[in-house]
């Protein structure tokens, strides 16, 4: 079978079945088995497929016809234009997250220590650290299994002399030295429990519930952070938090006006505003 022939089952399947992006999805997966790039899968249509990489692109594929996220099945998943190892027990990256960090960047390029709370694969933390070599960071969250997948992808990219991770629930508990944060940066669980179950199944039946579910109103765990933050930050130090929207903002903004000021809203590719960067006063 060619490729080109392959490509087009798939994509006819994956659109059947409601899958996401059908024709991206074929391509990563054959470019996967492959070893290719997606630019060069271009040039390789006419290309007869071994029997084996037949079988592997068949399985990978109905893996994904059961709603199993792409990315769990590839054990990768792309942030900020680089690649970081994902599986069960950890959140996904998504790129409207990308936005926060270039946000913090551009306000504290001379910070030298921050905290990434809730950091899953440290994805966020990762790539503080990679794009500004000043930094020096904590990387925080209630799971194990996340901080697995974390401490791989600090393997990966040979950081494990700058960034610590640390396995706490309560932000209260926390040992980091009180006033030692240039800022705190985190995607907290932020979805109301009320609509887990209206999730895509991609995302409810895979992803951790406890990466996404904030209780009542979806602030349970963001309240926390900012209630700590005053503690933890040096004078004038920034927090930046990822949200589901403008609702939650207004609510954090009334939790947190006496101890800081708004420095920016900033909306995402869908023109929601998703994240919230405050300074200490």
């Amino acid at each position: 079978m060619k490729i080109i022939s392959i490509r087009e089952t798939l994509i006819n399947c994956f659109l059947k079945a409601g899958i996401e992006r059908p024709n991206y999805t074929a391509d990563i997966i054959i470019s996967n088995v492959l070893s290719i790039s997606r630019a060069k899968l271009i040039t390789k249509m006419q290309d007869e497929l071994s029997e084996q990489n037949i079988k592997n692109i068949f399985l990978m594929s109905e893996e994904r016809l059961q709603k199993r996220p792409l990315s769990y099945i590839l054990g990768e998943s792309e942030f900020y234009g680089r690649i970081f190892k994902v599986g069960e027990g950890c959140f996904i990256p998504r790129p409207e997250t990308e936005l926060l960090i270039e946000a913090l960047l551009s306000l504290a390029p001379n910070a030298e220590l921050f905290a990434d709370w809730c950091t899953g694969s440290a994805c966020i933390g990762i790539t503080l650290l990679l794009e500004n070599p000043k930094y020096k960071g904590y990387g925080i969250d209630s799971s194990d299994a996340a901080l697995k997948w974390a401490q791989k992808n600090a393997n990966l990219y040979s950081l494990n002399e700058r960034i610590t991770f640390i396995c706490e629930q309560s932000p209260s508990k926390c040992t980091i030295k009180e006033n030692s944060l240039d800022f705190i940066i985190s995607n907290p669980p932020y979805i109301p429990t009320s609509k887990i179950e209206g999730l895509m199944k991609d995302v409810r039946d895979y992803e951790p519930r406890e990466a996404l579910d904030g209780g009542e109103e979806g602030i349970d765990v963001l309240l926390k952070i900012v209630n700590n933050a005053p503690r933890l930050l040096k004078p004038a130090g920034y927090i930046a938090l990822e949200t589901d929207g403008d609702e939650q903002i207004e609510k954090i903004i009334e939790c947190i006006s006496a101890d800081f000021k708004i420095i920016k809203k900033i909306y995402d590719y869908n023109n929601i505003m998703r994240h919230l960067v405050c300074q200490l006063k």
